[in-house]
């Protein structure tokens, strides 16, 4: 019976709150409203699609048919200058030919490609007594929307000379042909982003 009075009691008290007659929660003129949008056909909603798409990553490493050896010291990048130079840098550390030195206003990259880099620990031990490696010059030239690169022997008449005096023949194992094949394959094939 207790129970019952307080519900009651209770349900007593919230009805006498519930009927305040006071006209400033009634009146909700002076509440401030949304602004109304207009548009320009009120019946359909217009809406912008974005049917753009994100490139997919390449499936293939390398840069494929955009990339081609038109002598054997030369080949061509289908890319325009500043990319191919990139592109041409990425390429030489891939393949662990050494830049010694570059001029990017004047297209050069001059490079090492020794022998003993293949070779045993033996080899490598033993290079300081040999001769100096060969260094490249590869020239970088822009060809409109492509990129020509040209390997030549840098200073070759200096290095022939002391080639001469070390009683090596003039051509060394490495040759520009060699350094284009194989900057040439990496290119093609095995480039990385």
């Amino acid at each position: 019976m207790r129970v019952i009075v307080k519900s009651l009691v209770m349900t007593g008290f919230l009805v006498s709150c519930g009927t305040t007659e006071e006209s400033r929660y009634r009146d909700t003129e002076a509440l401030e409203r949304p602004p109304t949008v207009t548009s320009s056909s009120p019946t359909r909603e217009q809406r912008v699609v974005d049917t753009s798409s994100i490139p997919k990553k390449k499936d293939r490493t390398g840069l494929g048919s955009d990339v081609y050896q038109s002598t054997r010291t030369q080949l061509t990048i289908k890319q325009p200058l500043d990319e191919a130079w990139s592109t041409l840098g990425r390429a030489l550390k891939q393949s662990g030919i050494k830049i010694t030195d570059y001029e990017r206003d004047k297209g050069l990259y001059y490079v090492t490609q020794d022998a003993s880099d293949n070779e045993g620990f033996l080899a490598k031990a033993t290079a300081f007594l040999g001769r100096d490696p060969t260094v490249y010059l590869l020239t970088v030239k822009s060809a409109g929307e492509e990129t020509t690169v040209t390997a030549t022997v840098a200073n070759a008449s200096e290095q022939d000379d002391a080639a001469a005096k070390d009683g090596a023949p003039g051509n060394t194992p490495e040759s520009p042909e060699d350094l284009m094949q194989l900057l040439f394959n990496t290119l093609r094939d095995k480039l990385e982003e």
